[in-house]
C-alpha cells in the first residue's frame, strides 16, 4: 500500500513537468541586434526599425554572399504595435533577448523618451543592460542601416566603438537602460546618453560597396554626450565638456590632456591612466556649496617642446599646469550643465547623502538653485613617469 502511494505521488509530480512547452529552436527565431526608434510623421506615432542578424552569413559555411544583417521598419502608436506589424515581414519569431543597442533619434529625444521606456523595461525578453544611444542629427533608422567595415554586425560595432572611446578618450561612455531609468528619477536632472552619428555619404551608407573599399564612404562615430532635463533632451556636451562630464561621473578609464608650451598650444600631451573623483556638499551661511575633488595620475605621452624632463622642477611645473587645465575642463562642464539647467552631475544626490534634512527643504526649489550654485574645485595631479625616454629630441639637439 505504501508503494502505491509513492507511485501515485510520482505520477502526479510528472504532470507538473510540462517541459519546454513554448520552446523555439534557433532556426525559428529572428535574432535582433539593435532597435531604432524614430518619431513618425504623424503626431504621437513611432517608426520602429529592427536590425536582424542573418546567421548563415555570419557562420560563413552556408552564406550566400549577402549582407550579414537586414533592416525592417514599421509605424505604430506604440512600440509593441510597430513590432507586431514588423512580424508581417519577418519569416521567423522576433526575439529581443539579444538586443545590444537601442538607438533613439534626436527629434524624438527632444520630445520625450519616457513613454517608450516602459516597453523596454517591461518586456520579459529585453534586458535592461542593453545600451541606449541618441542618433545625433540623424534618424535612428539611418544609423542602423549603415554597413560597418570592422564589425560585421553594425549593432556590435556601435557598442564596441562606445566602449573603446570610454577606455581611450573619455568623451563617451555606454549608458544601459537601467542607468537611463535611474537618471529619469533624479530630481532636477536627467540621464546622460552617448550620441552616435553617420559621417560621410548617407546615401552610400547602406550599400555593400561601403565596406568593399579601403576608405568607407560612410562611417559611424561616437559624437558627444546628450544631456536630458527630466525626459527631454536639453543639449549636448562635446570635447572637453564631455570629458569633464565623464570625470565627474567617474567614467573615465583613460584620456589625454594637451598643455601649452611657449607658442605651441598643444606642446605637451599628458596621458592619463588613472582618475578618480568625488563630489561633496557643505553649507556656508545657509547656502549649499559643492566641492569637486579629483585625483589623477599620468605620464608625458608626447613632448614637442625642448623641455628638460629630467629636471624635477620642470615636472612639478607640468603637474601644476595639468591640474589647472583639469580645473578649466571641470568648470566648462559645470557651466554647460547650469546653462542647460539640468543636474546631470548629481549635485542634488550629493546634498541628499550628506545633508538629508536640508535637501528636503531645497529639493522643491532645486531647479531654481542649481544654475546659481557655487562650485569649488580641488585637483591633485601626479606625473608618474615620462614613458620610454626623458628629454625630447629637440632638447637633446640643443644640448
Amino acid at each position: 500500500m505504501r508503494m502505491l502511494y509513492v507511485l501515485l505521488i510520482c505520477t502526479l509530480t510528472c504532470l507538473l513537468l510540462s517541459g519546454c512547452w513554448d520552446a523555439r529552436e534557433l532556426n525559428q527565431r529572428a535574432v535582433i541586434g539593435a532597435i531604432g526608434i524614430d518619431a513618425d510623421d504623424q503626431p504621437d506615432r513611432y517608426e520602429v526599425s529592427i536590425q536582424v542578424v542573418i546567421a548563415d552569413e555570419i557562420a560563413g559555411a552556408k552564406g550566400r554572399g549577402t549582407t550579414p544583417v537586414v533592416l525592417y521598419s514599421e509605424e505604430g502608436d506604440t512600440i509593441m504595435e510597430a513590432l507586431r506589424r514588423i512580424a508581417r515581414k519577418v519569416p521567423r519569431q522576433i526575439s529581443l533577448a539579444h538586443v545590444r543597442t537601442v538607438v533613439i533619434s534626436e527629434d524624438l529625444a527632444r520630445k520625450s523618451i519616457a513613454d517608450f521606456i516602459d516597453f523596454l523595461e517591461r518586456d520579459p525578453e529585453t534586458r535592461i543592460t542593453m545600451d541606449m544611444m541618441i542618433a545625433r542629427g540623424e534618424k535612428a533608422k539611418d544609423v542602423l542601416k549603415t554597413m560597418t567595415s570592422v564589425g560585421r554586425i553594425p549593432a556590435n560595432d556601435i557598442t564596441d566603438k562606445m566602449e573603446v572611446s570610454e577606455r581611450q578618450l573619455g568623451e563617451n561612455y555606454t549608458t544601459p537602460i537601467d542607468a537611463v531609468i535611474r537618471g529619469l528619477l533624479v530630481k532636477g536632472g536627467g540621464p546622460v546618453v552617448s550620441g552616435i552619428a553617420v559621417e560621410g555619404d548617407l546615401k552610400e551608407a547602406s550599400g555593400k560597396s561601403n565596406v568593399e573599399s579601403i576608405e568607407p564612404k560612410a562611417t559611424l562615430l561616437a559624437n558627444g554626450m546628450a544631456i536630458f532635463r527630466d525626459s527631454r533632451l536639453a543639449g549636448w556636451m562635446d570635447g572637453e565638456e564631455a570629458i569633464g562630464l565623464s570625470m565627474i561621473n567617474n567614467k573615465v578609464k583613460s584620456t589625454v590632456t594637451s598643455l601649452s608650451c611657449g607658442r605651441k598650444r598643444e606642446g605637451v600631451i599628458i596621458s592619463t591612466y588613472y582618475i578618480k573623483s568625488r563630489v561633496k556638499a557643505e553649507f556656508v551661511n545657509g547656502k549649499p556649496v559643492m566641492h569637486i575633488y579629483v585625483k589623477e595620475k599620468g605620464s608625458v605621452g608626447e613632448s614637442n617642446c625642448a623641455l628638460a624632463l629630467r629636471d624635477s622642477k620642470v615636472l612639478d611645473s607640468l603637474q601644476r599646469s595639468w591640474a589647472e587645465k583639469t580645473v578649466e575642463i571641470l568648470k566648462a562642464t559645470v557651466h554647460a550643465a547650469q546653462e542647460a539647467n539640468t543636474d546631470v552631475l548629481d549635485f542634488g544626490q550629493a546634498i541628499a547623502r550628506g545633508h538629508s534634512r536640508e535637501w528636503k527643504k531645497l529639493s522643491k526649489e532645486w531647479p531654481q538653485l542649481f544654475p546659481e550654485l557655487d562650485v569649488q574645485y580641488h585637483v591633485n595631479a601626479f606625473l608618474v613617469h615620462t614613458e620610454s625616454r626623458n628629454n625630447p629630441y629637440n632638447r637633446v639637439q640643443q644640448e
